[in-house]
């Protein structure tokens, strides 16, 4: 064995880490398989969430849809001229409401397939 050799040998002994305590490897498997579960759990209630918001969101829009249908026969103490604009307001604020949520609802549920 060569001067070199036993040089090396003392630098690999000295560089050893000891654990802190023996059953850190344990421990550590155990964190990673509580925040796998963890991940999924908070996978799963977007998942719901998800579904929730397209039950909810359809269920708007047939709602929007019965009350438009609904307006014009609906009698008001405004008059006639201006039933026709505030039933075009309406229209046009429900089509916005509809599109701007439609398409945010769209990348939620894109992000939901693609995973985190």
């Amino acid at each position: 064995m060569t001067k070199e050799d036993k040089l090396f040998k003392e630098l690999l002994s000295h560089g050893e880490a000891e654990l802190p305590y023996s059953d850190i490897e344990d421990d550590v498997m155990m964190n990673i398989e509580r925040l796998e579960l963890e991940k999924k759990a908070i996978q799963e209630g977007y998942r719901r969430g998800v579904a929730f918001s397209w039950f909810f969101f359809i269920v708007g829009i047939v709602s929007g849809i019965v009350l438009i249908s609904l307006f014009p026969q609906m009698e008001f103490q405004v008059s006639s001229k201006y039933t026709d604009t505030i039933l075009l307001v309406f229209q046009v604020g429900f089509i916005l409401f509809v599109l701007t949520h439609f398409e945010k609802l769209m990348s939620m549920t894109r992000k939901n397939i693609v995973k985190f």
